[in-house]
């Protein structure tokens, strides 16, 4: 009598509690049948497709074997001080001597009211959007995402250093863009953009910013408006990298007929259709940031 094997499966995973996952497939299909018979040859058992409880217990012990590799592996980056960030409640290193987490005591979590918690299944987001606060600082700017009950996930304070803000795993309110905010990452510069703002800066120890005076967005030259501190660019394109490689997004921005950096709204970007890095610009013709952010420049160095 021929068994179905699909059927089988089933109630095993059932019984015994695992998933089609473990052997990497989605569904109790003929796929996931050719993968317990490689698995099952690969460990010297009988290849007949069916995850019985042989197979099971080689398959947990696989599993929880590397569940403890991963753990030292873990643990020894700790004990070397790596810096981490938080995506799906999971570290992931970043090569960034100063981030802030979302558990470390100084921290500037937004609360849940803030955004949209997504923990039914792995956010896997394709696009990063990135912005500037407006504001004088991280702690400013996360008193006033705060108040307006809005969210974006990383802010890079003045002196370069990172603060986490939400998971990457959950849904921030930060481009005013549904479609978009549910398939991205935001990232803001902490950046009052007025040159009247530049003494603060100034008083604050930070050394004055650099001014820019030649920034274009939506065809039109700005006046100039201040612009980003070398140790924030260094700590964006580590935070880029560490995003980039955790969720294959692709190193690419908007660009124009000529592959120069486009300095306008992109559609693909407002329809959540593109895969890459972009400014906020690139999404409304209402915003302006981040002008002047060579995105094109950012993602030259990170290839190189």
């Amino acid at each position: 009598m021929s068994v179905n094997k699909n059927f089988y499966n089933e109630a095993s995973a059932s019984k015994l509690g695992w998933d089609p996952s473990w052997f990497g497939e989605d569904e109790f299909d003929d796929e996931l049948v050719q993968a317990i018979e490689n698995f099952q040859t690969k460990h010297d058992l009988e290849a007949d497709g069916l995850c019985g409880p042989m197979t099971y217990r080689r398959a947990l012990t696989e599993r929880e074997a590397l569940e403890a590799m991963a753990l030292n592996k873990y643990q020894s980056l700790i004990g070397q001080d790596v810096k981490t960030i938080t995506c799906n409640g999971r570290s992931v290193e970043i090569e960034w001597d100063k981030v802030v987490r979302l558990n470390d005591d100084n921290n500037l979590a937004l609360p849940s009211d803030c955004y949209r918690s997504c923990l039914d299944a792995e956010r896997e987001p394709s696009m990063i959007v990135t912005h500037w606060d407006a504001a004088l600082s991280a702690k400013s700017c996360h008193n006033i995402l705060k108040k307006r009950g809005i969210s974006t996930h990383f802010v890079i304070d003045n002196d370069g250093t990172i603060y986490q803000m939400v998971d990457t795993q959950h849904v921030g309110w930060h481009a005013g863009n549904r479609g978009v905010n549910n398939c991205s990452i935001g990232i803001d510069f902490s950046n009052a953009y007025y040159v009247k703002y530049q003494k603060y800066y100034e008083t604050k120890g930070f050394g004055p910013r650099p001014v820019l005076d030649d920034s274009t967005v939506h065809g039109r030259t700005l006046k100039p408006h201040l612009g980003y501190y070398p140790a924030q660019l260094e700590a964006y394109k580590a935070l880029v990298c560490a995003l980039c490689d955790r969720y294959d997004i692709p190193l690419a921005c908007p660009t124009d007929n000529d592959g120069k950096l486009l300095t306008s709204v992109h559609s693909e970007a407002a329809e959540a259709t593109f895969k890459g890095i972009v400014s906020h610009y690139h999404l409304t013709k209402r915003k302006i940031d981040c002008a002047g952010l060579r995105l094109d420049k950012v993602i030259d160095e990170l290839r190189d």
